[in-house]
């Protein structure tokens, strides 16, 4: 696998983690542009969870390889390597629509306070 597109649902083991950070292998979305893994064989991604829990920073997705209520966590965001050499297990679901990648960016924005 040379490179995984933005709005790439994937499979990665989140471990070792620590504190309040995603624990254990689970699916995520790829954020990160194109060009980003195509040139350093990492990705960014934000983990998705299947908790009932409602907050502001959850999106919800809906997606036939995820489980029914999945959301992702726009508030943890994580730059993984996705190569056999980085042992994330990485294995690909699906995509994301682009109406919700575009939600899904929107909030992880929401993070920042960059001055433009």
């Amino acid at each position: 696998m040379n490179s995984i597109e933005q709005g790439t649902i994937v499979y990665i083991d989140f471990e070792p983690s620590k504190g309040s950070e995603i624990r254990k292998r689970r699916p995520a979305v790829v954020i990160s542009r194109d060009e980003y893994s195509l040139s350093s064989n990492l990705i960014i991604v934000c983990p998705v969870t299947s908790t009932d829990k409602n907050r502001p920073y959850f999106v919800s997705i809906d997606n036939e390889a995820l489980k029914s209520g999945s959301k992702v966590n726009a508030k943890q965001i994580y730059t993984l390597d996705f190569t056999k050499r980085g042992g994330r297990n990485v294995e690909i679901l699906g995509k994301v629509s682009t109406r919700e990648f575009t939600n899904i960016a929107q909030h992880v924005l929401m993070n920042f306070n960059f001055p433009i």
